[in-house]
C-alpha cells in the first residue's frame, strides 16, 4: 500500500516532525534536527545520512522505502539503550499532565462530589445537564481538559482551539479534524504511536498514550476502573491492546514558519 506522506526538502507538517523525531532517536551522526515540522537542509543532510546507512538510494527524498527502512531501524533500537539524541515529541507533555489526576475518583453515578479535581474536569467541556456540570461519562471531559492546559502552556500548539467535547466522537470528528490534528490507525505504515498522543477506542472511550510497547500501549484514561471499563469512577493507567484502539490523535505544531493545514496531514488506514 503506497504511503500518504512523500517527504523532500520543502515539506512541513506533523509527518516531518514524525521523520524528524525518529532520525533522532537513531543518532547516526552528531546532527540533532530541531523538531519543527519543517524539511530543510538538515534534514535533508541527515535523511541522506539514513539512506547511506541504510543502503538505500541517496536523494533525501522520503518515500516508501525510506519510511519503511526507518521503522525497522526503530523498532531495533534496544529498549534499554534510549539513544542520547532522544528529543522528546512536542506532545509529550500531555501525558506528563494527565499523570497528575491518577487516582482522582468521583463520588457515584458520575458526580463530582466535593473534588475541585473532578469539578475541574466536568468544567472542562461545555456540557451541563438541568445546570450542573457534571452526571455524564467523563472521559473526553478529561482528555479536553489535559489538551487545554498543554495548548495553554506551550507555544507550538498557540493556533489550535481549545477542545470542549463531553463526547468522543465529537472529540475525534469534530475538535481533530477541524483543527488540523495528524489522525492515524494503529496498522500505519509511516506512523507509530508515542507519549502524548490521544486514543480513540474501538468502543466509546478515549485516553492519552503514556508509553507504547511492542503490542500494548500504556494509556491514562478518565471514567476507567481496574476492568478497563468505560463506565468507571476513576483516572487510571491501563494497558491496552493494539487491537482496542480505532485511531490515534496527534495536534497540530504551530509556530511562525509552520501552518499546518486541516487535511494535508490526515493519514488513514
Amino acid at each position: 500500500m503506497a504511503l500518504k506522506n512523500l517527504l523532500h526538502t520543502g515539506s512541513q507538517g506533523n509527518a516531518v516532525i514524525q521523520l524528524q523525531t525518529y532520525l533522532n532517536q537513531l543518532s547516526l551522526s552528531s546532527l540533532v534536527l530541531k523538531v519543527d515540522g519543517d524539511f530543510g537542509s538538515k534534514t535533508e543532510t541527515a535523511v541522506k545520512n539514513f539512506q547511506g546507512f541504510a543502503k538505500l538510494t541517496v536523494d533525501g527524498i522520503v518515500g516508501n522505502n525510506t519510511w519503511n527502512a526507518l521503522l525497522k531501524a526503530i523498532e531495533e533500537i534496544p529498549s534499554d539503550e534510549p539513544s542520547m539524541n532522544n528529543v522528546p515529541p512536542p506532545q509529550a507533555a500531555l501525558a506528563d499532565i494527565a499523570a497528575r489526576y491518577i487516582g482522582v475518583t468521583e463520588t457515584d453515578d458520575n458526580l463530582a462530589g466535593n473534588d475541585p479535581l473532578l469539578k475541574e474536569i466536568f468544567e472542562a467541556d461545555n456540557l451541563t445537564i438541568d445546570g450542573k456540570t457534571d452526571g455524564y461519562p467523563w472521559c473526553a471531559a478529561f482528555v479536553s481538559l489535559c489538551v487545554q492546559k498543554l495548548i495553554q502552556q506551550s507555544e507550538c500548539y498557540n493556533n489550535t482551539a481549545l477542545p470542549k467535547e463531553a463526547s468522543v466522537s465529537r472529540f475525534l470528528s469534530n475538535w481533530a479534524r477541524l483543527n488540523g490534528c495528524l489522525i492515524f490507525n494503529p496498522d500505519s505504515n509511516s506512523l507509530k504511536p508515542e507519549k502524548g498522543d490521544i486514543v480513540v477506542f474501538t468502543f466509546s472511550h478515549i485516553g492519552i498514550v503514556e508509553s507504547v510497547r511492542p503490542r500494548e500501549v500504556s494509556i491514562i484514561e478518565g471514567n476507567t476502573n481496574e476492568a478497563g471499563s468505560r463506565e468507571g469512577k476513576l483516572v487510571a493507567r491501563k494497558h491496552r491492546a493494539l487491537s482496542l484502539i480505532k485511531s490515534f490523535i496527534r495536534l497540530p505544531v504551530h509556530n511562525d514558519e509552520l501552518s499546518t493545514k486541516s487535511g494535508e496531514t490526515v493519514v488513514a488506514n
